[in-house]
Order: structure tokens, then sequence, then C-alpha cells
């Protein structure tokens, strides 16, 4: 059985442990934000640890794409600093509490997906060199199949019968 000094003293040391835990989840936590590039160096994403969105800088080169193009690419950047950011806040308990902690694996367990690397774009409209480049590489689409006219079914709606007579 322990003594009232001896429980005192284990009880300090784990406030200690605590705090000194605390403290490192604080450093980690603040140095957890994130940011991304463009490929080209024109968009710089920031967020937070909690994933917000902190800054965006656009160069004037930027401000050439479409807005499609860029509005298109400061998403597809803000999802790549967030997982960043998300990976870090997850290292950073990783540190403190060891990666087979149940605190890593819920944290874990919700980051996002990492992206893919570059995926073809979809066939569509663009009014700029993306057209061209869109044009020549994009199948025709398939012919729309309308399905025939039933037999009797002449579309108007004067046929002669009439919805007040009595039957």
């Amino acid at each position: 059985m322990k003594t009232p000094e001896e429980w005192m003293r284990d009880f300090e040391a784990k406030i200690a442990d605590a705090q000194a835990k605390a403290a490192a989840v604080q450093e980690g936590l603040a140095q957890a934000g994130g940011s991304a590039s463009s490929n080209d160096g024109t968009i710089t994403v920031s967020v937070a640890p909690n994933g917000a969105l902190t800054g965006l800088e656009l160069t004037a080169d930027a401000m050439r794409k479409s807005h499609a193009q860029l509005s298109g690419e400061i998403l597809e950047i803000a999802r790549k600093a967030q997982r960043g950011a998300a990976v870090k806040v997850a290292e950073t308990f990783a540190a403190v509490e060891g990666e087979g902690s149940e605190t890593y694996r819920v944290i874990t367990e919700y980051l996002p997906p990492p992206e893919e690397e570059e995926q073809p774009k979809p066939a569509g409209y663009a009014f700029n060199e993306e057209y061209e480049e869109r044009a020549a590489t994009a199948a025709p689409p398939p012919p729309v199949r309308r399905p025939a006219p039933r037999p009797g079914d002449d579309d108007d709606d004067f046929g002669g019968d009439s919805i007040f007579k009595k039957q």
C-alpha cells in the first residue's frame, strides 16, 4: 500500500508528464499549418492546422488563366495544403502518444485521401489553348438514340375525346 507521500509523488509525476505532452502538442500544432503551390508556381495556398484557409497568393500569370481553370486549381491546391496540415497534426500526436494510441487512430481515420497524380481532364468547353488540346484528344460523343414513336401516337391533344363527356 502506498503512503500518502508516495501517492502525491506519483500524482505530481503524472501531472508533469501531462503538462509536457500538452506543451509538445501545442508546439506541434502551432507548426502544423500547411501550404501548397501549383506546379507552375502561380498559385500558393496556406492553411491552419484545422484546414482553414489562411492565405492565397496569385501571381499576375495566374490571373491570365480562365476563371474555371483558376478556381479549379485553387481548390486542388487547397486540398493538398489541407492534407499536408492534417498529416502534420497526426504526426504531432504520434510523437506524443505513439502510433498505436487511440488518439492517433481516431485522427488518422479522418485524414483526407492523398491526391492522385495528374488525371486527364474531361472533354468539354474551353475558350483558349485547352480547347485545341481537348479537341485533338477527345473522342466524339456517342450518337443520341431517341425512341421510335408508338403507332397511333400523333402527339396532339385534339383527338376528339373530351374529358367532359359522360362515359
